[in-house]
């Protein structure tokens, strides 16, 4: 991994697909510190908690969506810190700009290449001050 790269990085995934959870850990589980969630009202359960550095959220959840949860972070202002990638297999402009929208760092499609959304990560941390 690049230089850029902390181990001690906390990134937490939500995702209610147990086999893009799986992917997900097994790309990012070397360098980071991994929790993973199943729903939009567990990752703002654990989110004051836990901290991360960077969410990676997946737009299509059950109750709360995944441009829902972002919205609620971003009205929060002891969240500003955080980064927000969305997950989505909506690869259409329109969803996209919908994310943005919705206060989003970055938007990756599925299926992804996993150098790609390292790369998505490396940029994002080395960007934020330590």
């Amino acid at each position: 991994m690049g230089s850029l790269m902390e181990s001690d990085a906390k990134i937490l995934i939500v995702d209610d697909d147990q086999t893009n959870i799986k992917f997900l850990k097994e790309i990012l589980e070397d360098d980071f510190q991994i929790k993973t969630v199943t729903s939009g009202e567990e990752a703002l359960d654990i989110i004051y908690d836990y901290k991360p550095r960077i969410l990676l959220l997946d737009i299509m959840l059950p109750g709360i969506n995944g441009y829902d949860v972002c919205q609620k972070i971003r009205e929060d202002e002891r969240l500003s810190d955080m980064k927000i990638i969305l997950v989505s297999a909506k690869a259409m402009i329109s969803e996209r700009q919908k994310g943005y929208d919705a206060g989003a760092d970055d938007y990756i499609t599925k299926p992804f290449d996993h150098e790609q959304l390292l790369s998505k990560i490396e940029v994002i941390l080395s960007q934020e001050p330590q």
